[in-house]
């Protein structure tokens, strides 16, 4: 039953066993939650990753020939990561002291996913009072004010970011799972309502979570050079239909080829993938997955990698969403970095 919990936790989309409940909902009353101690965004320690320390989004995998150059970067990317607080949650949100749940947010999301902007900017990551995944299986009122708590943090560690380091450079959101889901809010009711802020928005990379395209409060992109837009896929095995939180939104949802970067139905080949990641980070895998739309649904054909499985009985990919398509999401983000540069200094 372990095996069985730990492989469906790692997804917000999966199916879960009346067995496996029990280790995933919090013990405390959400009321508690309030009692964390909260970040103070002035001090790196609420940080999981921030240009001048040495942290997990410096990395590159091995003998892939990629570069880190945050110290060269002329824009700046702002990371959210996913869930991390799985198993035996104590409380409705994460605990900002706990060294095991603040150590698995950085051996996995922070290297496997935030790293992939280190060569076009520098990299901002924060640590927020995460929502529990138990949040995402079941519909309550304390899993939508957990949901809310998680957000404020979010929004505040955004702020402090544009007040002390911002300083009116070129930025990337990007974004996760949970991570998505407080992205799209910080989009529509931050950024979109700030000239400044949206001026200077790059783009934003928000996977992972199901959102139409009036959520955002700015267009999706259509194009692998557009700025100022937001793209974001949810990743199935091919022929597979989403699970319920993906029923909520039908063809509406928003879906953006990380192989083409266009909003269309087309299919790209694997001969497109330029290279994928496993869990371990070890190596960049070339031409692993393929891509293809399909009502509001990425589609792929079953990959060959080591440790990113399917994910439930519906073919759900979700582990896999960064992975599969880093080195393209990794040279799609310098190529619109360039390009807004570009555009900005031809003003």
């Amino acid at each position: 039953m372990k095996f069985l919990c730990n492989s469906l936790l790692v997804s917000v989309l999966s199916i879960f066993s009346f067995q496996c409940m029990f280790l995933i909902k919090p013990r405390k009353d959400f009321e508690e939650s309030k009692n964390l101690t909260a970040p103070d965004y002035s001090k790196p320690e609420f940080w999981a990753a921030l240009p001048d320390k040495k942290d997990n989004a410096d990395l590159v995998p091995e003998n892939s020939g990629l570069k880190e150059n945050q110290s060269l970067a002329e824009a700046d990317t702002f990371y959210i990561h996913p869930t991390t607080l799985l198993l035996r949650p104590n409380y409705w949100n994460g605990d900002l002291k706990d060294e095991s749940l603040n150590e698995r947010t950085d051996k996995h999301p922070i290297k496997t996913q935030a790293s992939a902007f280190n060569e076009c900017c520098k990299v901002y990551a924060p640590r927020y009072r995460q929502a529990a995944f138990f949040v995402f299986t079941k519909d309550a009122s304390e899993g939508e004010a957990a949901l809310d708590f998680a957000f404020q943090d979010v929004k505040a560690s955004f702020l402090y970011y544009m007040k002390h380091w911002n300083k009116g450079r070129p930025y990337i959101i990007a974004s996760h799972s949970q991570g998505t889901r407080h992205s799209i809010r910080l989009l529509k009711e931050v950024i979109s309502t700030n000239l400044e802020y949206k001026k200077n928005l790059v783009v934003s990379y928000s996977i992972g979570f199901p959102f139409k395209k009036e959520e955002a409060g700015l267009p999706v992109c259509s194009g692998p050079k557009d700025t100022g837009c937001v793209v974001g896929w949810n990743s199935y095995i091919w022929g597979n239909s989403p699970g319920r939180l993906l029923d909520r939104y039908g063809k509406d949802t928003v879906c953006v080829n990380p192989l083409s970067w266009k909003q269309d139905e087309e299919y790209s080949a694997k001969s497109e993938n330029l290279g994928s990641v496993n869990r371990s980070f070890d190596q960049l895998l070339p031409g692993v997955a393929d891509a293809k739309c399909n009502s509001g649904v990425l589609w792929i054909h079953e990959p060959e990698i080591t440790r990113t499985p399917n994910l439930g009985k519906d073919g759900n990919l979700h582990t896999g969403d960064f992975h599969f398509f880093y080195a393209n999401i990794r040279k799609n983000a310098k190529e619109r970095t360039e390009t807004f540069l570009k555009n900005q200094n031809s003003k």
